[in-house]
């Protein structure tokens, strides 16, 4: 009896083992699929993943739609203006162009990281205002094309440096780079106003077009 007893326990003893040792193996495969599927992703991304500010403020992503609506308006506004007799004012344009351009693809980029797509369309108003600019020419397409670049360039500044309080470091950063864009501009951009009023043989006022 003592001799069956002992089997009993012998024979549980040795499935418990089996099971034991069936279960680690079960969980040891798990963790390095974990680890394997794991480590297709960068340590940057891990740190940007677990670290990422999803959660932004009013003022944050009025910030974020003002930029994206701004520079793209005067990155087509700087499209009209290349058909300007001007050629001073064409080149300056073109080379603006490209920190608008650039500021619509980073200000983008944020907003997609925080989970905020930008649809890249002017408004209603900023279509039609557009559409009446490419009906004018030079020099009433001039003045208006500068003045309006110039009236942008202060809102600019104004929000790039409401942009450096923000709490969010990747609005600050390109707040910081973005007023350094447009303080690089300004210079030319008033040279090429005063240029425009005082050689335009023309008196037609802001707003209004020119009529032959």
């Amino acid at each position: 009896m003592i001799k069956s007893n002992r089997n009993v326990i012998v024979a549980i003893t040795a499935i418990s083992l089996a099971a034991a040792s069936c279960t680690l193996s079960k969980k040891e495969q798990r963790e390095n699929a974990g680890i394997s599927a794991d480590s297709t992703i960068d340590a940057t991304t891990k740190a940007k993943v677990s670290t990422a500010d999803i959660d932004m403020d009013g003022s944050e992503k009025s910030f974020i739609l003002a930029i994206h609506s701004q520079s793209l308006y005067v990155t087509e506004l700087t499209n009209i203006a290349a058909k300007s007799k001007n050629n001073e004012l064409r080149v300056f344009v073109k080379k603006i162009a490209s920190d608008y351009q650039k500021m619509s693809r980073d200000i983008e980029m944020i907003a997609k990281g925080k989970g905020i797509l930008l649809e890249r369309k002017l408004s209603d108003m900023q279509r039609k205002e557009l559409n009446s600019l490419k009906e004018l020419s030079s020099p009433t397409l001039d003045q208006q094309v500068l003045q309006k670049i110039q009236s942008f360039q202060a809102s600019f500044t104004m929000l790039f440096k409401e942009g450096q309080h923000l709490a969010n470091k990747d609005l600050q950063n390109f707040a910081s780079n973005g007023l350094m864009a447009i303080h690089n501009q300004q210079a030319a951009t008033t040279k090429l106003v005063n240029n425009a009023s005082g050689n335009s043989s023309q008196s037609t006022r802001p707003g209004e077009v020119s009529v032959k």
